[in-house]
């Protein structure tokens, strides 16, 4: 594949009047190096980063003690940290810097939060098992998951807006919340059995339950780096096939891997007339889909050069992975 080189940058123009980012959202590191070999070790880098300052997040912004204890329990618990490595990875793909993706990256990442643990009571899908251990709700009582649930998203919300930009980066994650919230409601609507379980569905409830979150990092990257119109639109799309592919290969863990692989409970979508990949794919016909979507997204980055080779080792990993 060819790619035109990228054009020289010239004197940094003068930030004088450019929104300056709080001082408690500077890592100590602005640019983090790219990473040639296994992805585990580039998610390993942005996850640490992303660790430190959602610690630093939370300290600022204290609740109540015990809610306080609840919002910590779930939004550090141990995880991959996908969504905001997709906000700095975006952001370095765009050249930014990458101090200005830190307050989106853990914006996205309580959201993601709220999004489980609301997810995991019974009301919804009643699992006592997340990330290698018990669900916030058993952890605490539901209650007391409940309002932290509430709570996250508004602490996301408040971390964007005092960022800069943080106008268009509140739109563009409230936008995704919803859509997230409207890809649960079609869950749900696909367990009654009033949803028809056919691909169509199946493309559309996975763009919002799980894409949407994951195009909103991308997005908010970008933003973060100031890309272009093209720029961001190339990486809305590897994004959104990047999520169709996470849900697609976790779609097939949940037949084929262990409980103790996953971290959470495996098998629940069996018997619970779940719209999956599994249901309407089959199992052969999911593992030729995966790799259908593997190739969309790596084609999605056709118009960047050696810049986006994090992305296209991410691509990979998440086709091939086993947990």
């Amino acid at each position: 594949m060819q790619w035109p080189p990228r054009p020289k940058k010239g004197p940094p123009a003068a930030k004088a009047l450019a929104p300056r980012v709080p001082r408690w959202l500077r890592s100590n590191q602005s640019r983090l190096t790219s990473y040639d070999g296994d992805v585990s070790t580039v998610l390993q880098a942005h996850r640490e980063a992303c660790d430190a300052l959602l610690t630093r997040a939370l300290e600022r912004r204290r609740c109540e003690p015990e809610l306080a204890a609840a919002i910590e329990y779930a939004v550090l618990a141990p995880g991959k940290r996908l969504r905001p490595a997709l906000v700095r990875l975006a952001n370095q793909c765009i050249g930014g810097e990458l101090e200005e993706a830190e307050a989106p990256a853990a914006a996205v990442e309580m959201i993601h939060a709220f999004s489980l643990v609301h997810d995991d009571l019974p009301a919804l899908d009643d699992d006592d098992l997340r990330r290698g251990r018990p669900t916030l709700h058993r952890h605490t009582d539901e209650a007391t998951a409940i309002l932290a649930g509430d709570a996250m998203p508004m602490l996301a919300m408040k971390l964007l807006a005092e960022s800069p930009n943080g106008s268009a980066m509140c739109a563009v994650l409230a936008e995704a919340t919803l859509r997230m919230i409207e890809g649960q409601m079609m869950d749900m609507a696909a367990e009654r059995e009033t949803l028809a379980a056919d691909e169509h569905n199946l493309r559309s409830l996975q763009a919002g339950k799980t894409g949407a979150l994951l195009v909103a990092a991308v997005q908010l990257g970008a933003l973060s780096a100031k890309a272009s119109a093209g720029q961001i639109k190339a990486l809305n799309a590897w994004g959104s096939h990047l999520g169709e592919l996470f849900q697609l290969t976790d779609d097939l863990l949940d037949t084929t891997a262990s409980t103790e692989t996953m971290g959470k409970r495996t098998g629940k979508d069996e018997g619970k007339s779940k719209l999956t990949g599994v249901r309407v794919y089959g199992l052969t016909g999911l593992q030729d889909r995966i790799q259908n979507c593997r190739q969309e997204a790596l084609n999605a980055l056709q118009s960047f050069g050696p810049e986006a080779s994090d992305l296209r080792l991410l691509t990979e990993e998440m086709a091939d992975r086993s947990r």
